[in-house]
């Protein structure tokens, strides 16, 4: 009789007849902590307008369900004048909320978002800059 050895890296050791060992990634994956779901939200990263012209720039936003009391303040550069609300709170789990503002001068400026929320009674903070090129 003819009795062979064989050997096998740390991926693909033990586990039997599976294959895979306990170092391999399609392994670790049921090993890894689940991620939280975060607050996503989406606006224009760059906007191009007219000067004096009225611009709406929604928000679109989903929020998990162990998120609350989530409110923004909207902050711009000197050249922009906000039309909507500089502070609103969002109440719903989906959405889209306008921002209006009108660009009084030729340039470049900012548009600062800062959302405050409450994660399992945890203070969490999201900031997102919209670019705005005014012709």
């Amino acid at each position: 009789m003819f009795a062979g050895s064989t050997t096998a890296c740390e991926l693909h050791a033990g586990m039997n007849e599976m294959g895979f060992g306990f170092q391999h990634p399609l392994m670790q994956q049921h090993l890894m902590p689940q991620r939280d779901a975060m607050i996503d939200l989406r606006i224009d990263r760059k906007r191009e307008v007219n000067k004096n012209e009225e611009v709406a720039v929604p928000l679109r936003y989903v929020v998990p369900s162990n998120y609350e009391k989530i409110s923004v303040e909207v902050t711009t550069s000197s050249g922009l004048i906000l039309v909507s609300d500089d502070q609103f709170r969002i109440n719903k789990a989906m959405g889209k909320h306008n921002i209006s503002f009108v660009a009084l001068e030729s340039g470049e400026y900012e548009m600062l978002l800062e959302i405050y929320a409450l994660k399992n009674n945890i203070p969490v903070t999201y900031t997102r800059k919209m670019k705005v090129v005014v012709s």
